[in-house]
């Protein structure tokens, strides 16, 4: 019997304790939100006339295109990107203009962007300027009147014959 008391004063004791600091906290509680008597709607209407014409994104998208057009926008102190999509197979995006907060690419780059949401995660510039290449003008080359192209034998004048037969074996 002698036993059975110090363990039943033991079980009390933890019991008391608990049932005492049940409802207790040791953090501080949240403090209540603070009103403010700003116009908000003047806030929003600030933001949106920056830049209107940004892509609204949800989830994962992608694009490859070329970026058109790459503009400092000083009251969101962030860059605009403009890109325009040239491959929209499996779901990539045709058009993005998005902010990010430090030059990725230049103006008529190639890229290949990934976002999560309207956040740019990854850029890749696939060919630094894609565009300005394709756009400059192939000069033909001039042929001399006095030459005669038929005693050639380069690349531009070989002549290639339609094979006329093709057999395949398999072992």
């Amino acid at each position: 019997m002698k036993n059975f008391v110090p363990y039943r004063l033991y079980f009390l004791s933890c019991t008391t304790v608990v049932l005492l600091m049940q409802g207790c906290t040791f953090t501080n509680p949240p403090k209540a939100p603070v009103i403010s008597t700003k116009n908000v709607s003047l806030e929003t209407k600030n933001t949106a006339t920056t830049n209107p014409k940004l892509s609204h994104l949800m989830g994962r998208n992608y694009i490859k295109g070329i970026v058109t057009s790459v503009k400092r926008d000083d009251g969101a102190n962030m860059w605009n990107y403009v890109i325009e999509g040239i491959d929209t197979s499996n779901g990539k995006l045709p058009y993005v203009n998005f902010n990010h907060k430090s030059v990725q690419a230049n103006e008529s780059d190639l890229v290949y962007a990934t976002f999560d949401g309207n956040h740019l995660t990854e850029m890749l510039v696939i060919k630094p300027g894609f565009m300005k290449a394709k756009q400059l003008p192939v000069m033909p080359k001039k042929k001399n009147s006095g030459e005669k192209s038929a005693g050639k034998r380069d690349k531009e004048h070989q002549i290639l014959a339609v094979p006329q037969e093709e057999t395949i074996r398999l072992n």
